[in-house]
């Protein structure tokens, strides 16, 4: 399949310069052609000499263009060195062949469409009022050889035709080129920044997408392993219980925080089949958001009393609705907790919690006390599945897809005397 001559701006680097690369050597070749064909028609060239000299510099020049240094990094250096080598060639070549009257001016539009389709839309017009100028000069240079030739035979006592008109016509010409070239610059440029935007979101649509099914993957696991451990968690109760009864194997103290852990190991599994009913039963309607969290937080601090929790709340008459309180408090459990544990490893047990509705806009900014975060794990925090030892990775992953999956919004950042601070936001539908 033929690939297109102009690259996009989502293509890596290498490609972009190679699609480059290739709609030069089109315009070389045409050059070419068009040499070869004045040469067999032996149409008037100033100097063959040079004519050949540009037209090797001009393959020379796309030959290197790779080897231009930071390429790779930096490959709009690469687009405007070779778009305007494209234009001051093509203009020297158009002096040696008969300047503005040349017909193969109109290649000077070809840069300047290459430049709003591969760079911003300033340096497109900027492009544009360059091909502009090139050929003003090329109709100056045309003008001040007409009237060369005019002294010339006027000297000679020949009598000339008035050319007026004809150099109305060139100047009607120029006119026609310059509204050309800015119009090409302007649509070009808007259809590419169109497209840029619609690949940017649609690149954007397929990483949630595929998050959402990671998060299906994961909660499939979760839902097998629930299920998978009821019957081996009621077999250790049974046995836990039969310990008890025979006190005299293990301290008192012992069964009974075993008897305790298995409590909860089967309050979990329990809670996990709940929820699965209740989705599958029922409908969950809209709630408020600022008390989902609330109540969420008030939950959260009885299973975790070693940490103190300091909460500010600031509000005014609006509202913001949450469809899904359970995946709101499910997220909202998983950050505190990571948080909590952050601000432990630190020996700062303490959370600072702020929330906030105004305007329909709802706020909860979570600030931990931790050692921090370098720039690379804020960067992936939460949006790939990396479990870890310091319970910095499913957790957040999963938070990070139910925020996104319920419109919210999730940033962080490092605080300067150290610690977190994580800003979730929701608004109003």
């Amino acid at each position: 399949m033929t690939q297109p001559l102009v690259a996009s701006s989502e293509l890596a680097p290498d490609q972009q310069i190679r699609q480059f690369r290739q709609f030069r050597w089109g315009l070389i070749l045409t050059e070419y052609a068009a040499s070869t064909l004045a040469f067999s028609l032996s149409y008037p060239i100033d100097s063959w000499p040079l004519l050949l000299l540009l037209l090797t510099l001009h393959g020379c020049s796309n030959l290197a263009l790779p080897l231009w240094p930071g390429s790779q990094r930096y490959p709009e250096r690469v687009f405007i060195v070779g778009i305007l080598l494209d234009l001051l060639i093509l203009t020297m070549m158009l002096v040696l062949s008969g300047g503005a009257s040349n017909g193969l001016i109109a290649l000077l539009l070809l840069p300047v469409a290459v430049c709003a389709v591969l760079l911003p839309p300033l340096l497109a017009y900027l492009t544009a009022l360059l091909a502009v100028v090139c050929y003003a000069l090329l109709l100056q240079l045309g003008n001040v050889q007409s009237d060369m030739d005019h002294s010339m035979h006027l000297q000679m006592g020949h009598q000339m035709a008035s050319d007026s008109g004809f150099n109305q016509h060139m100047l009607q010409m120029g006119w026609a080129f310059a509204l050309s070239a800015l119009l090409i610059a302007w649509f070009i440029s808007a259809q590419a920044k169109r497209i840029r935007q619609q690949s940017q979101q649609l690149n954007m649509l397929q990483q949630r997408q595929s998050r959402q099914e990671q998060m299906l993957a994961v909660a499939t696991y979760a839902a097998n392993a629930a299920h998978d451990l009821a019957t081996p968690l009621q077999n250790i109760s049974l046995l836990s219980d039969e310990l008890f009864q025979q006190s005299t194997l293990l301290p008192a103290d012992v069964l009974q925080d075993l008897q305790l852990e298995v409590g909860k190991c089967q309050q979990i599994v329990q809670q996990l089949r709940s929820s699965a009913q209740q989705l599958r039963s029922q409908k969950s309607q809209p709630q408020p958001v600022l008390e989902i969290s609330r109540k969420a937080l008030q939950l959260w601090l009885v299973s975790r009393p070693e940490i103190s929790l300091s909460v500010k709340l600031q509000q005014d008459d609006s509202r913001c609705d949450l469809q899904d309180a359970l995946a709101w408090s499910a997220a909202l459990f998983n950050i505190l907790d990571n948080a909590a544990d952050a601000g432990l490893a630190n020996q700062q047990p303490q959370l600072e919690v702020e929330l906030s509705l105004e305007q329909g806009a709802f706020h909860l900014r979570l600030r931990d006390f931790g050692v921090g975060l370098n720039s690379q794990q804020l960067a992936e925090l939460g949006l790939q599945p990396q479990p870890g030892s310091q319970g910095l990775g499913l957790g957040q992953f999963l938070a990070n897809a139910s925020i996104e999956r319920l419109g919210g919004h999730i940033a962080r950042r490092n605080m300067p005397d150290g610690g977190t601070l994580t800003d979730i936001s929701f608004q109003a539908g």
